[in-house]
């Protein structure tokens, strides 16, 4: 039976940008009730409003169901702040933390839980990528990548999951990439950390087995997002220049829709944006891995 989003309680990370907001924008149009964090407020804030206009987009076309008429009349957009226990629900809330802080994480998901009473769907989108080799990445930068894209996902998962258990139901879906079906140079850290996803996810999803809950893995090619404009060099600065193949990359609102699609209908293991490049690095990758290394060194500029 195919799941909808409709009245479903989502809580996104990474929803500033790129293909978190993007997924923020389309479970809004799809009746969904939001959570949106990230460490940019204003960014978050942008997100809501958009989130804000395509439910009201939807409500407006709708035949004047009762579900929409109850999403009508609600509050569209809050702050996780000012939102008072036992007060109306809201649309949409911003639940701005930074997610290399893993204490943070516990309390954003103590937060989460306690406006909404529960969270039917966990998205873990943030993340953050690299563009240095690793003898050239500092420590400290190398850990700040994997908190964030690793860790602090075991962590909103360790703190999330107990409820889903509760209620024999949930969807936990993990955005992780091509790079964590493939080692990549230059991004050594981003790589680990996205395979260390499929590791975990994978292994929770043998153990829940039988449960109600759902794990689906999301792999995207090239999309067209900021991310390696934003991606760390070896000392934490900031890269600043976008990769060719995401400039030229699929549209997120595309893939946020694929997505969505495929969660619904229960797939577990979700690639997206997979270009013919794309596809052939992984299957160079698992069956000629002497010739995927060269390429992908020459590639790479090595």
């Amino acid at each position: 039976m195919r799941q909808t989003l409709e009245e479903k309680v989502v809580w996104i990370t990474g929803a500033s940008s790129g293909i978190g907001r993007a997924l923020a924008v389309e479970a809004a149009r799809r009746g969904a009730r939001l959570l949106l964090s990230g460490r940019n407020e204003a960014a978050l804030r942008e997100t809501a409003e958009r989130c804000g206009a395509a439910s009201a987009h939807e409500t407006g076309s709708s035949k004047g169901g009762t579900v929409s008429a109850q999403r009508a009349s609600r509050t569209k957009f809050e702050h996780a702040s000012s939102h008072e226990t036992g007060s109306a629900r809201p649309e949409c809330v911003i639940l701005p933390f930074d997610l290399a802080d893993l204490s943070a994480c516990a309390a954003a998901a103590r937060r989460a839980e306690a406006i909404f009473g529960r969270i039917d769907v966990l998205a873990l989108n943030a993340g953050v990528s690299q563009r240095a080799k690793f003898a050239e990445t500092a420590p400290e930068v190398f850990d700040a990548i994997v908190r964030t894209n690793f860790s602090a996902s075991v962590a909103l998962t360790r703190a999330i999951l107990p409820g889903m258990r509760a209620r024999d139901s949930g969807t936990i879906v993990a955005i992780s990439s091509v790079a964590g079906l493939m080692g990549a140079p230059w991004r050594t850290a981003y790589s680990a950390s996205k395979h260390a996803l499929a590791g975990f996810f994978g292994s929770l999803r043998a153990e829940l087995h039988g449960s109600g809950i759902q794990i689906s893995m999301v792999y995207p090619g090239f999309v067209r997002t900021a991310i390696s404009e934003n991606a760390f060099a070896g000392d934490g600065s900031k890269h600043g220049e976008l990769d060719p193949l995401q400039q030229a990359g699929q549209d997120p609102a595309e893939t946020a829709r694929l997505v969505w699609n495929s969660v619904g209908a229960g797939a577990l293991e979700i690639k997206v944006a997979f270009d013919f490049k794309a596809r052939l690095g992984v299957f160079l990758s698992r069956h000629v891995p002497g010739l995927f290394v060269r390429s992908i060194s020459r590639h790479g500029g090595l």
